[in-house]
């Protein structure tokens, strides 16, 4: 991944309305079908969470989800998850 962290952005709204993420998990199959999961507590990847990327093999799935977010009016939201496919 490129980026350092979970972004959430509203593209083409009429409203300069902002959200910054507030916590995410990373969700990684592994093998035997079982699934790991990596909190952070911020919008950033943890040091953790970025090893288990550098690991990971093509055709490799992540998953973001538990993606949570407050807006400029200080509510706080529940995001859709996100996937990834390595290439």
């Amino acid at each position: 991944l490129a980026e350092d962290g979970v972004l959430a952005e509203l593209e083409d709204f009429d409203f300069d309305f902002k959200y910054t993420v507030t916590q995410f998990r990373v969700e990684i199959s592994a093998a035997g079908g079982y699934v790991n999961f990596f909190e952070s507590n911020s919008n950033r990847f943890t040091e953790e969470q970025k090893n288990q990327f550098r690991r990971l093999n093509p055709n490799s799935l992540i998953y973001i989800a538990n993606i949570k977010a407050v807006g400029t009016d200080g509510v706080s939201r529940d995001l859709d998850p996100i996937s990834f496919k390595i290439q």
